[in-house]
């Protein structure tokens, strides 16, 4: 477990670096915040549940990360379909990473850049085993909109946050209940 997370961490900060680039900023843009950062591994077990229709492993959410990668036993990852609301599930390559971009993103990007909304999902006949890994900033360590993609036709769009104004806000709110952290953090026109 020990070397998939140095090596799982190596490839968050390649495609980390692959995004700000996208963004028209340099590819170490955040280099050295991320890799002072935060990374948060969480290990889920999904037993097989006789209702799945009426059972959710996770309910839907964004990451409150740069990146996310996930490592899956067998298929449960759906991701909402922003063009039209439906949910639909991530196919399961042995062996293969799924990955996507987080709050963090979509903040420092100005919201050119969306979190993935996902949820995990229960089936009635197999465990379902995912290694989740969070990759972010330091805890303390603010996120904001890159001064580079604000502008009069792109006013800032997000207020600034850390990892720890996340916690607080899980202490206080039930994620269940749909409150999302990123809307928080919305600027309104």
């Amino acid at each position: 477990m020990g070397q998939y997370t140095k090596e799982v961490r190596k490839v968050s900060l390649e495609i980390e670096e692959a995004i700000t680039e996208s963004l028209g900023l340099r590819p170490t843009y955040l280099s050295s915040k991320m890799a002072e950062g935060v990374q948060v591994v969480a290990v889920n077990c999904y037993p097989p549940c006789p209702q799945p229709g009426v059972a959710l492993g996770l309910p839907p959410h964004t990451d409150y990360s740069c990146i996310t990668t996930i490592l899956q036993s067998s298929q449960g990852l759906e991701i909402m379909d922003p063009a039209d609301g439906k949910w639909k599930m991530v196919p399961n390559v042995d062996g293969s990473l799924q990955v996507h971009v987080g709050d963090h993103v979509e903040v420092l990007s100005n919201g050119l850049y969306k979190g993935v909304v996902h949820r995990a999902i229960v089936n009635s006949e197999r465990t379902r085993i995912s290694i989740s890994s969070l990759h972010s900033l330091g805890m303390d360590e603010k996120m904001k909109p890159a001064e580079e993609l604000v502008d009069e036709q792109n006013p800032i769009k997000y207020k600034e946050s850390s990892f720890n104004d996340f916690l607080k806000f899980l202490s206080s709110n039930d994620l269940a209940e749909g409150k999302s952290f990123i809307d928080t953090l919305k600027i309104q026109d």
